[in-house]
């Protein structure tokens, strides 16, 4: 399981560290990830550990806690992890959520976790047999309140090809009717299993490979309804059954409602439904339960119910089904779901932009003037006569009482926070102090000294003037530290921006078709005058954003947000993707053409259908990624969280030997030998030592080290993301700062993927068939490959036989079709009653099959093919040579630049991987300006990564190559995670960008150029981790100065730090490590340009230019990106002094031309 929880109350890397230790000593918690900045602790451990225990632990450190989520996550060690997320209150700071992270990983059978402090969330992987309420007490242990969001389980990924197909099924009108389709699809052969819903429409089927869509549409027209198929998805055996909650509140009950009456119409309806697997009844001072068994009714007390509670399968009913369904019952009453979308967007909004915080910390700034300043300005004038003679009585004076009263308030109502972190301690022994507790020993130090004094002049009747007290400190202690976490504050908001962009993005309504069929029919409708007044007279019903479901057709109007992705099915518009894939300009959107939620529509009317709604959007999956991202912490942060949480037993220790040695110094050396500040002082030369204790204590700040990576990981997250890279983590900005060599799978990443027919040649007579049959035979075969070689072959064949439409199907029926990985496809094609054994495939299967026909083929080869550069799909039917089909693919657009870039302006090693034959590869390779010797070519899916793990054998290991892989399909995700960085194009599979850790956004429709985002994320995390080394100087300096500052190593030169100054110095540390984190949001990409071809084939001409494949390892290390040894090759450090040279030369000549036209630009103005 992995938990997530929001801790609140942390204000430094003690904080976190306290967490995180008492997260890591509960039993089950296998690892924890505390992030000060966030609020957040991420915690993976097992079932036996529930929420409450990790709520416990944190509340236990003294700071709030509550369980954010708790999710199952996949894990090496067990097929069956969770994941827990969990939210936390009080987390202030890098040491509160590093504390947690602590106490999280601390428990037995948790694996890992992530702590959130912008989020105030934790996010925990753990064993099943951890227990949520032993995560939640891990939490609470650490002083924070924990609150269980969610809890889940699920199997490891990787299970097989199992596919999920998805159909609207329109018909239907009672149960008997799913029932019929049901068992029709399940008597199919390889069909794991069928879910079909007569309330929604749909029919959802698990099934094998072997089982085609289109025969199952088959099956279920057969029973005599109509389906579309609207989506197939690869899936893991985890994925069969989603399951989801709804929480439902129940409006209207009053005195006269039968309850025991709703009650058993309530559990009726979700007998009836589909999909609905569980629910519970929440009554006043009770719970039932009862499980679905769709034959026997449960009953249960006549009590009024408060809440309705139900686990329902997601792909089976939908949540606006439910919630009809229940609405139905009675007109009297409502049922409104609690555990929304738009809510917990809300609720997240209001975390990010961190308003509570501000809000309190700037009240009790407010009020500390109001009160502080009246005791500051009293200390200053207590010598004057007016308070000299104005007395209680004999030692006590009205200016002390004034001042008792005044602080009195300060300390024990604005100072609170600090003594309940000060309890914690306390309680838990001292253990995992932060830096409350130094404020709070600081001002109760200096409370009691001032309080000491004025019981000591009212023992002796003092009457010559008031005694010396330090209220006026404890004042502007308060005073500075609540400025100080408020400006904080404010700018660990604003660090979020562009998660809270993003978040911002959905929608709260959206309006749909209310008859779906009526609507499929209306677009049937021949003429478009036909087709308009039909839709002008649409039906339409506007609903919340979370009963969006799939298959919907939602209407948007000009102007307004995308509701959810889906296709457009009517209708023509201009787009704005800026949030989604950075282009500012809109991108033109028409029928069939994909659109992503959160995207604005421009000027007009578009009709959509719904693909995935809520937290399956594309959207949401972006904010879930950059939300991990900034909960993961990078490395370096693990070193800082770890002194900072040891900071204030140390900063304690300091002020001790400081009070110490100044006070054995003032009793052993003569006045005249003291520094003069110790002669000032009018209570005397002991009260000055006192003093440098204090200002010891106040001036310590672990807070700065705390919050050195975390906000410099937010804000670089945030600007990748919002310039087309989501960076899944800080251990991946810290690891993308080595990368030099970088794999590019070809088809769909350096190309476009869409193939086109450039030549063909059927040879029908050795089996005797026509060109048409041929035609068909080809094109039934490659209907059902996924490859883009085998979609570009099945246009290409239904052109050729006139099928211009996309349902149009070819004449035939197929059986045994099977996918020879990397080489092709055959099956079993019966046409025209007769039975046809057709292979398509590369050069390499024909040779290794069918040495019968390799004469024939050398003659193709020879004669057709002797000049082709293009990729060659050859045709076997029945054991004999029956012709080719020659494919192109098309560069996309700016790849060449954006390879230029990488060479020679970065200095990294860039290569093809790809299964095309050498002489295409080479081709491509020759475009993009790649040398020969960097491209791998004819490598099969199942070899690709075992290039990775090759270079790097090759060249020195992991500490000496770095490598990122940059892929979009289901056979790249083994070479994306054996790669050190693995990147993945956002239009690729699932699987891809699963096994991704960089995500590069794009769209199909735009000129964005996805590849762009190898560049963004590269350079984007270069400047984090430079300004996470930034914040660590300031820190480190801050700290390394201030403190001997402090302790009086400058008293000899009549230096001193008084402790109010001490706590402006505090205060001003944290500021300004996020003030320069916030820098990073002024960073841009760099300006991408051809860098001159023609000087890279003089280059490649000289003869000895470093190559992957030849090149030995000591040419690796004279030329590797950020090596400074000198080459073996005279004549190649010249080659690398003027690569520089002309990149900058060009970029300088790119900003020339901006300039110019900029200048240009402004004129017409």
């Amino acid at each position: 399981m992995e938990s997530r929880l929001n801790v609140g109350g942390m204000t430094c890397a003690a904080c976190s560290g306290s967490v995180t230790d008492a997260l890591e000593a509960i039993s089950g918690v296998q690892s924890v990830s505390v992030s000060l900045l966030t609020n957040e602790a991420k915690v993976v451990h097992g079932e036996d550990v529930d929420g409450g225990k990790l709520v416990s632990a944190i509340e236990d450190c003294g700071f709030d806690a509550s369980v954010a989520s708790s999710v199952a996550v996949a894990s090496p060690s067990s097929k069956s992890a969770s994941t827990t997320k969990i939210s936390v209150a009080g987390m202030t700071c890098g040491a509160c959520s590093s504390s947690v992270t602590e106490a999280l990983e601390g428990v037995k059978g948790v694996e890992s976790a992530s702590v959130s402090l912008l989020t105030n969330t934790a996010s925990v992987k753990h064993s099943p047999g951890v227990g949520v309420e032993e995560l939640l007490g891990a939490i609470e242990d650490c002083g924070f309140d924990a609150t269980l969001e969610s809890s889940g389980t699920g199997a490891s990924a990787g299970a097989g090809n199992l596919l999920n197909t998805t159909f609207t099924v329109t018909g239907m009108t009672c149960g008997a009717c799913s029932a019929s389709i049901t068992e029709a699809l399940e008597s199919l052969p390889d069909v794991v299993s069928a879910s079909v819903s007569n309330v929604t429409d749909s029919a959802v089927v698990t099934h094998s490979s072997a089982v085609t869509a289109e025969q199952l549409k088959t099956a279920i027209e057969d029973c005599g309804f109509d389906a579309v198929a609207t989506s197939t998805s690869l899936i893991g055996e985890e994925e069969e059954n989603i399951e989801e909650h709804a929480i439902l509140q129940i409006y209207g009950i009053d005195e006269s409602t039968d309850t025991a009456s709703l009650q058993y119409n309530v559990e009726a309806v979700l007998n009836s439904l589909a999909g609905v697997t569980s629910f519970q009844f929440i009554f006043k001072g009770q719970v039932e339960e009862s499980s679905v068994d769709h034959e026997n009714d449960t009953g249960g007390p006549e009590h009024l119910i408060d809440e309705l509670r139900v686990t329902y399968t997601g792909n089976v009913l939908g949540v606006r089904a439910l919630v009809d369904a229940l609405n139905n019952i009675d007109d009297r009453l409502q049922f409104v779901i609690l555990n929304s979308v738009d809510q917990s967007l809300n609720t997240e909004l209001k975390l990010l932009s961190r308003s509570k915080e501000i809000s309190y910390w700037r009240s009790t700034f407010f009020w500390s003037l109001v009160l502080g300043l009246p005791v500051i300005v009293l200390n200053f004038t207590q010598n004057i006569s007016l308070w000299r003679k104005l007395m209680v009585f004999n030692g006590l004076y009205v200016i002390s009482v004034i001042e008792l009263t005044l602080t009195s308030v300060i300390l024990f109502t604005l100072g609170a926070p600090f003594f309940k972190k000060m309890a914690g301690c306390i309680r838990r022994k001292g253990k995992n102090a932060n830096m409350d507790v130094l404020v709070c020993m600081s001002t109760s130090m200096s409370y009691t000294f001032s309080v000491y004094s004025i019981i000591l002049s009212v023992w002796t009747g003092q009457t010559e003037k008031p005694p010396k007290v330090l209220f006026e400190t404890i004042a502007m202690l308060i005073s500075f530290i609540s400025f100080g976490k408020w400006m904080e504050n404010k700018a660990k908001g604003a660090t979020s921006t562009a998660l809270s962009k993003l978040v911002s993005l959905t929608p709260t309504t959206c309006s749909i078709v209310t008859d779906p069929t009526a609507y499929q029919h209306l677009l049937q409708k021949d003429g478009n005058e036909k087709q308009d007044e039909g839709l002008a007279d649409l039906s339409t019903r506007e609903i919340g954003i979370d009963l969006l479901q799939t298959n919907d057709i939602a209407v948007v109007t000009a102007g307004g947000k995308i509701p959810a992705d889906g296709v457009v099915v009517h209708g023509s518009s201009e787009v704005d993707e800026s949030i989604i894939t950075g282009e500012s300009m809109p991108v033109v959107k028409k029928r069939g053409d994909i659109v992503v939620g959160g995207t604005i529509n421009g000027p007009h009317l578009l009709h959509m259908r719904v693909t995935r709604a809520g937290k399956n959007s594309q959207l949401h999956q972006i904010i879930d990624i950059v939300k991990e991202s900034q909960v993961s912490k990078a490395p370096v942060q693990r070193f800082a969280d770890y002194i900072a949480a040891r900071f204030v037993a140390a900063v304690l220790i300091l002020a001790a030997i400081t009070y110490s040695l100044w006070f054995i110094l003032c009793s052993s050396l003569h006045d005249d030998k003291l520094p003069k500040a110790f002669a000032k002082e009018e209570n005397g030369k002991y009260f000055v030592c006192l003093k440098l204790a204090i200002s010891v204590i106040v001036v310590a700040c672990p807070c700065a080290l705390g919050l050195a990576a975390p906000t410099a990981v937010m804000v670089g997250t945030g600007v990748g993301a919002s310039r087309g890279a989501l960076i899944k983590g800080g251990d991946i900005l810290e690891k993308a700062c080595g990368v030099n060599v970088i794999l590019f799978d070809k088809t769909g990443t350096l190309t476009s993927g869409e193939m086109t027919i450039a030549n063909s040649k059927p040879l029908t007579d050795d089996v005797n068939i026509t060109p048409r049959q041929w035609w068909t035979l080809v094109g039934s075969v490659e209907k059902n490959s996924e490859h883009p070689t085998g979609k570009a072959i099945v246009a290409g064949a239904k052109q050729k036989l006139g099928l211009t439409f996309e349902e149009d199907t070819f004449s035939s029926t197929i059986q045994g079709f099977e996918v020879l990985t990397g080489l092709g496809v055959r099956a079993k094609v019966n046409l025209d009653n007769t039975t046809y054994d057709v292979v398509i495939g590369n050069k390499r299967l024909i040779v290794r099959d069918f040495p019968d026909v390799r004469e024939q083929l050398a003659d193709i080869l020879e004669n057709d093919l002797k000049d082709t550069i293009s990729t060659c799909a050859h045709v076997v039917i029945n054991g004999k040579y029956s012709g080719f089909i020659e494919l192109v693919d098309t560069i996309k657009e700016g790849a060449r630049e954006v390879i230029d870039y990488l060479r020679d302006v970065e200095n990294i090693q860039v290569a093809i991987v790809t299964g095309d034959s050498k002489e295409v590869a080479e081709r491509i390779g020759a475009q993009l300006g790649v040398p020969k010797g960097n491209i791998f070519s004819e490598v099969s899916p199942l070899e690709k990564d075992k290039v990775v793990v090759g270079l790097r054998e090759k060249f020195g290991g992991p500490k000496n190559i770095s490598i990122a892989f940059v892929g979009d399909g289901i056979n790249d995700a083994p070479a994306l995670v054996q790669a050190d960085v693995g990147m993945a194009i956002s239009s690729g599979t699932d699987i891809a960008i699963d096994s991704a850790e960089i995500v590069l956004m794009g769209s199909k429709n735009s000129k964005v150029n996805d590849l762009a985002g190898v560049i963004t994320a590269l350079k984007v995390s270069e400047a984090t981790f430079r300004k996470i080394k930034l914040n660590f100087v300031f820190a480190t300096i801050y700290n390394f100065v201030m403190l001997p500052f402090a302790m009086g190593c400058f008293l000899p030169l009549n230096l001193m730090l008084p402790p109010g100054a001490a706590a402006a110095a505090m205060a001003f540390s944290s500021v300004s490590v996020v003030l320069n984190s916030l820098m990073l949001r002024k960073w841009k990409p760099p300006v991408l340009t051809n860098l001159d071809s023609d000087f890279k084939l003089e280059e490649a001409a000289i003869g000895d230019q470093f190559t992957l494949q030849h090149s030995s390892l000591e040419d690796f290390n004279a030329i590797k990106r950020g090596s400074y040894t000198a080459s073996w090759f005279p004549k190649r450090i010249f080659q690398r002094m003027r690569r520089k040279i002309r990149a900058k030369a060009t970029r300088m000549r790119c900003c020339l031309v901006q300039a110019e036209s900029e200048k240009r630009r402004e004129e017409k103005v």
